[in-house]
């Protein structure tokens, strides 16, 4: 993983697109010609987008597999004791994954700002951030309800493990 901070290499991206339309343009090129480097930036950020898009909506769908599993384990009494998150590492593994997904959230905004500091627009790109925002969204709120689920699944089982352990009081009459 890069130890430079995400704002400067996007300043340090801005100046070297900057700097090689400049020479373009003073070479002689057409603007059109010379804001090429800008255009394929952004032709390779929709790609890029496109790939992560589709690993969120992935993992959205893994998420959405999961969530009846665990209504259906929280119903049945026999699978209820067989499945409690003792050590909270389904939770815990939940929660860097949507730590994760947050980060990358804030990267497409960080681009998205990037982009509009280097005067390039395309609707293409606007599409692909907003629809990523949204898958993003969407799979954190899924992920959230499930480990909202898992909580009140351990304690719903911690409660009846305690019933069974304590010893039977006599009826007083």
């Amino acid at each position: 993983m890069s130890t430079v901070p995400v704002g400067d290499s996007t300043r340090h991206l801005i100046a070297a697109v900057k700097k090689l339309e400049h020479s373009l343009h003073t070479s002689g090129l057409p603007r059109w010609m010379a804001r090429l480097p800008a255009w394929w930036l952004g032709w390779h950020y929709c790609r890029m987008l496109d790939h992560k898009i589709a690993r969120m909506r992935r993992i959205a769908h893994k998420f959405e597999q999961w969530l009846p599993a665990i209504r259906a384990a929280d119903q049945d009494p026999r699978a209820q004791l067989e499945f409690i998150d003792m050590d909270h590492a389904m939770r815990d593994d939940i929660d860097a994954t949507r730590q994760t997904m947050w980060e990358l959230r804030a990267y497409c905004i960080d681009i998205a700002t990037m982009f509009d500091q280097l005067g390039y627009q395309s609707a293409r790109l606007n599409r692909r951030q907003r629809l990523f925002l949204s898958v993003i969204e969407h799979t954190c709120v899924q992920a959230a309800t499930m480990q909202d689920m898992l909580v009140a699944h351990d304690a719903r089982v911690l409660t009846l493990l305690q019933q069974r352990q304590q010893p039977h009081l006599p009826v007083c009459a």
